[in-house]
């Protein structure tokens, strides 16, 4: 079989590769305009600069992270519709920010919900060899638990 892939370009399935993920969503964020394809094979097969995946990869880890593609979108238009460099680099500078602002939450919200369940590992480990059945009014009346002030989050959701 012959290959009439040009030199540097890549067939949708490598960028899948290449950015973790797959060719559905390689050809999902082509249809949102995240990315286009720098030409078709003669086959034609949509064909992308490896760079392409570094693209692919930043918008999926956005996306895990809870951002949603309007958000996303919205980074890249401003670089695309801003009329100078200086005015485009101003409005993605602010939506970055912004970003930023929204990931350091969500960060400080899981390191507080880590600490959570950290605490809560350590009160359920006291619980080992206990011989009373584990119901709530059992568990509520045992020193275990009566000993602190508050219960932490997971240990109040469980009992």
């Amino acid at each position: 079989m012959e290959n009439n892939k040009p030199e540097n370009l890549c067939q949708i399935g490598e960028i899948a590769k290449m950015a973790g993920t797959t060719v559905r969503t390689v050809r999902y964020y082509m249809e949102e305009g995240f990315i286009e394809p720098a030409t078709r094979s003669a086959g034609g097969f949509y064909l992308f600069f490896p760079d392409t995946a570094d693209t692919v990869f930043f918008v999926q880890k956005l996306r895990d992270a809870g951002f949603a593609l309007k958000q996303i979108k919205a980074l890249y238009e401003a670089r695309k519709n801003g009329a100078t460099g200086d005015e485009a680099s101003s409005r993605v500078l602010a939506l970055l920010e912004e970003q930023k602002r929204a990931i350091e939450k969500k960060i400080s919200d899981y390191q507080k919900l880590e600490g959570e369940i950290r605490e809560a590992m350590d009160l359920v480990s006291r619980c080992q060899g206990c011989e009373r059945a584990p119901t709530r009014e059992t568990c509520r009346k045992c020193s275990v638990l009566t000993s602190r002030e508050k219960l932490p989050l997971p240990c109040q959701a469980i009992i």
